[in-house]
Parts: structure tokens; sequence; C-alpha cells
């Protein structure tokens, strides 16, 4: 009953935020404010705004909310009445973070996401893969957010104010403007996985698959991004700041391409696409230019449709199958029977992966297209160093992309012909389950079509959603994406075709960084708690422990004094007033 009362109000909450999306849509700007109290010269309290980026966020995190919960109706039933309860928190500090114009208002909303994501990710607790995601998840986010609340109190105490829309870069001095972007850069940094805090997410897949297409799609990670387009003027005032962005994000898009190149497990894959994708738009704001910040949030509404499909989709698999391992999901694709049992997943998918890799027609084709043009515009005719490298960076990853993409697509679903190489590729990865014989698939369906509704409409959106800001295409950069898609797709068939797929030993490990990280802090940090938990114990403790032994020591002797007979009594005391009278008369002489 209780499970029942919270799917209904889960599902009801999205198609609320979608209906204030289309209410506020078209109306004019508006803000108001509430609890409001003065410290000094400083005005405190909270704050909500209604403009065209509230209304964008808010359609956005309404539709991939609502399809999650739908789709979740028919994928979870373990613990669902706290699953739908966390995830509609979830949703509605998501939405307290689009609707804020106070800083200390959009925090609120900011952490309870925080830590609605670490309950989410640990939601099959049992699973001890699930709990050490969640708390990596927890852990690494907090430390951004600790620079997030400092960047908070600079940028307010500078600014005299803590209204968003009040914040005027003119009236902050520049060493203070600088401190409290780059501060608040690194909440942002630790939110959004970007290097070097970018680990956690991959990790975070454990978790149920619907969270992960709510976490990557439409909240927590998408809120760094909102968060510099809506503080956009005080980031761009900031030359120092946007700098250590374009090179974070520049740096960061590379490094998750490639580890997404070696992964051999859907999510997995998915989730390092996610932290690249992240990247790009990071990289399209880092311009400065208003042209980037509108590439970023058209990229960030395209993203939000097909990788929210995507992660469905591996939700599908997971359901169906039992598992999104590609040496599992091999073992059905050697006679064709995944795609072909799974017929709607299949087409769905397709078109999810298809508009990750930016193949013409698709959504990511026309947002990827429009922030390669915002680069190359402010290369050429501004003359940015950035703009070129950014320019150089994306059309990388989009390569990159188009082959990782290509990879995982005919991995899950084709034979290869080189049947000889196909069996073994993966067979290193799990030797016992390939060496298994062949799953029986007579039982093999798709999904139930509550679960498969919300991908037909995502799918939808992957394709229609590239059309909507009108179709503005720069032919030359047209070409040239299309080009890098061929660049990366066709060395990922040529592999497939012959049964091969390398996997260089520093991508498989993803370039060592949860060792170092390892090496350098949770090693050392283990051992100073064990130092600490033993000076507790045996310094601390002993002090404590010999005061009470002492106090029992005493109380025992005092004990053996009080043996009930008269006779000791009387012979103590006769034996007392003695001493004090041979002390008396030794004093006297």
């Amino acid at each position: 009953m209780i499970a029942t009362v919270w799917r209904v109000a889960g599902v009801g909450f999205s198609l609320l935020i979608i209906l204030m999306a289309g209410l506020l849509y078209g109306a004019d700007p508006g803000q108001a404010d509430f609890l409001n109290s003065t410290v000094g010269d400083l005005t405190i309290g909270f704050a909500v705004r209604t403009d065209d980026l509230t209304v964008l966020l808010l359609a956005v995190v309404g539709v991939i909310a609502t399809c999650v919960q739908v789709y979740s109706l028919g994928y979870l039933h373990q613990r669902a009445a706290s699953y739908h309860a966390l995830v509609t928190l979830f949703t509605a500090a998501m939405v307290t973070v689009v609707v804020s114009d106070s800083l200390f208002f959009l925090l609120i909303g900011w952490e309870v996401m925080g830590a609605c994501s670490y309950l989410l990710i640990s939601h099959y607790w049992e699973r001890r893969d699930a709990r050490s995601g969640a708390v990596k998840a927890f852990l690494m986010t907090r430390l951004g957010d600790v620079g997030f609340l400092f960047g908070i109190f600079v940028l307010g105490v500078g600014a005299g104010t803590f209204r968003i829309s009040e914040l005027d870069p003119a009236a902050i001095s520049p060493g203070v403007l600088t401190t409290g972007t780059l501060l608040l850069l690194v909440g942002v940094v630790g939110k959004s996985a970007q290097v070097p805090l970018q680990t956690w997410l991959p990790d975070a897949m454990p978790g149920p698959s619907p969270v992960s297409a709510l976490i990557h799609a439409a909240t927590m990670v998408a809120a760094g991004v909102f968060l510099i387009a809506r503080l956009y003027n005080v980031f761009s005032a900031s030359e120092t700041t946007m700098t250590v962005l374009a090179v974070i994000a520049c740096v960061t898009m590379l490094f998750a391409a490639l580890c997404a190149m070696a992964a051999v497990e859907v999510k997995r894959v998915l989730a390092w696409s996610t932290v690249s994708q992240l990247a790009i738009m990071f990289s399209a704001l880092s311009l400065g230019t208003a042209e980037g910040r509108h590439a970023a949030l058209f990229h960030l509404v395209t993203h939000a449709a097909f990788k929210g499909l995507l992660f469905l989709c591996a939700g599908v698999l997971l359901h169906q199958v039992g598992s999104a391992a590609f040496v599992v999901l091999r073992r059905y694709t050697r006679r064709g029977r995944l795609r072909n049992a799974l017929r709607v997943t299949f087409i769905t998918m397709t078109v999810g992966l298809a508009a990750l890799a930016g193949v013409p027609g698709f959504a990511g084709f026309f947002s990827k297209d429009t922030i390669l043009e915002a680069a190359w515009e402010h290369g050429r005719h501004d003359g940015s160093v950035v703009g070129w490298i950014v320019l150089g960076s994306v059309g990388l990853t989009a390569a990159l992309t188009a082959f990782y993409c290509t990879r995982m697509w005919l991995w899950v679903f084709f034979r290869t012909p080189a049947l000889a190489g196909a069996v073994g590729a993966f067979e290193d990865d799990d030797a016992a389950i390939a060496d298994l014989d062949e799953p029986d698939t007579t039982k093999l369906r798709d999904a139930p079509w509550v679960m498969l509704t919300p991908l037909i409409l995502l799918a939808l959106a992957a394709i229609g959603l590239g059309y909507a800001d009108g179709v503005h295409l720069n032919w030359v950069i047209g070409l040239v994406s299309v080009a890098l898609v061929l660049l990366g797709a066709l060395p990922a068939y040529s592999l497939w075709s012959r049964g091969a797929d390398p996997r260089p030993v520093v991508l498989e490990r993803e370039f060592g960084v949860d060792a170092a990280y390892g090496g350098l802090f949770v090693v050392p940090i283990s051992r100073l708690a064990r130092l600490t938990v033993a000076g507790d114990r045996d310094v601390i403790g002993g002090y404590v422990r010999a005061a009470g032994r002492t106090g029992t020591l005493v109380s025992q002797g005092m004990r053996r004094l009080q043996t009930g007979n008269v006779q000791t009594y009387l012979t103590a005391a006769v034996i007392g007033v003695v001493a004090l009278a041979v002390l008396a008369g030794v004093i006297g002489s």
C-alpha cells in the first residue's frame, strides 16, 4: 500500500513539473523572496526566479523524471516504497536548484541531491560494490562541496548579496571574483565528475538503472552545467576561471572517452560517456560567449534525451538477461537472438547510440555541431587560443565517441564474421562465464510495455530535439563532423569484423587513477585512522581504564576492612587512639 502511494506520488510530481514548465513558458521573468534576515550589511534569505533557463531545465527534469518513474513501475519491486520516495525527493532537490535565486537556497537543493544519490546508489545495499560505490560518490562529491560552500561565502560577502540575480561582477574586486568562482568550480567538478574528481561516477553503476538514467540525464551531474549557465555573467568575468574550466574540460573529455573505449560493461561505457559529454558542455561554456552558452545548453537538452534512453535500455538488458557485461551478452548474440527477441530495445538503443555518436540527422549531431561552430567562430574571429584548443579537443572526442558507440553496438547485438576470434574476444574478462554452455533463449522476451513506452518517447526525442532549435548548419563544420564520425566508426567496424577488441592495459585500468588515489590518499588516511584508533584505545583509553582500575582496587581494599567483627573494630579503634597519643607526645616534645 505504501509503495503504491509513493509510486502514484512520484509519477504525479513529475507530471506536475512538466505542467509547471508549460505554464511558465512564454511568461515574463519573475522573482520572489521569503524568510529574509539582515546580518550587518548583508541580507540572507531565500528567493526563487522564473525565466527561460528555468523553464528549459524544468521541462528536461520533468520529462526525464516522468520516464524514470513510469519505467520503474515495471523494473523495480524490491524496497519500492523507499526507492520511489527517494527518486521523488531527488527530483524535488533538482527543481530547487533550478528555481533558486538565492545561493543558500540553491545550496539546500545541491546538498539534498548528494544525500539522495548516496541512498539511491546503495539501494541494493546487500551488494558490496553498491555500498562502496555509494560511499565513494558521497565522499568525493562532499570534498568538492567544501569548496562550493566557501565559494558561496566569498562571492556573497564580496558582492554584498547572496541573490544570484543581483550578483554584479563589476561590483566585486577581481581577486575576490576569481577566488569565489574557482571555489564554486571545485564543487561543480565534484558534482559533475570532472578531472580530478571523476572516478566516482563509473563506480556508481551498481545502483538501479533508472537511477543512473536520472543522475546522468537530468539531475546531479547536469547541475554543474546549469550552475555555470545560471552564473554565466559572473564566471565569464574571470578569465582565469574560464581558462581553468577549459583545461579541465578538454582533459576530461579525452580521458573519459579513452576509458570508455576499453570498458566491457554497457553501463560503465555509458558512465564514462557521460563524463566526456559533460566535459564537452563545459568546454562550450569556457568560451565565455553567448554562442558557447547556447551550444552548451542545447547539448545538455539533447544529451538528456539520448543518455536517459541508453541507460534505460541498459536496464532492459539487466532486467531481461540478468547482466549488461559484454561477455554475457555475447553468448546471446552468437545466434543473433538478442536483437530479435528484444526488438524494441535494440531499435531504441540504436537510436540512442547514433545520437551519442553524432550521426547526421540525430539530435547529438546538431548539438555537437553547434559547439564546434561556436569554438570555430571564437578562435577565428576573436583570435582565442582557448577556442582553438576546445575545437581540437571536441573534434578528437567526437571521433573517439563514434568508436566506442560503434564498438558497443556491434559487440552487443551482432555476431562477427570472424567466429573464432569473436568467441575469445571477451573470454579473458570472465572465463567462468565464457566456458558455460549456450544459454536457453526460448524464454527471452522484450520488457513489458510500461518499460518500453519511455524508451520509445525518448528515442523520438533523441531524433526530434535536434530540429527544435532550427537547422542552422555550417556545412563546412557539418562535413568535418561527419568525417570525424566515420574516422571513429570505421576502425571499430574493422576490428569487430576480424573478431578483435584490443584493449591496452593502461585504458583497461583507466590510467591507474584509482590506484594512484588509493596510494596517495586512501592508504595514508587509513593508516592515520588506525593510528588514531590505537592512540584512543591504548593511550587515552589506558588512562581511563587505569583510573577505573584504581578505584576498583581501593574499593576492594576498603571492603576487606568491613569484616562485621566488633572485636576487630574495637582493636583498630584502640590502636588508632594509641597512635594518635604517641604522635601528639612526639609533636609536643
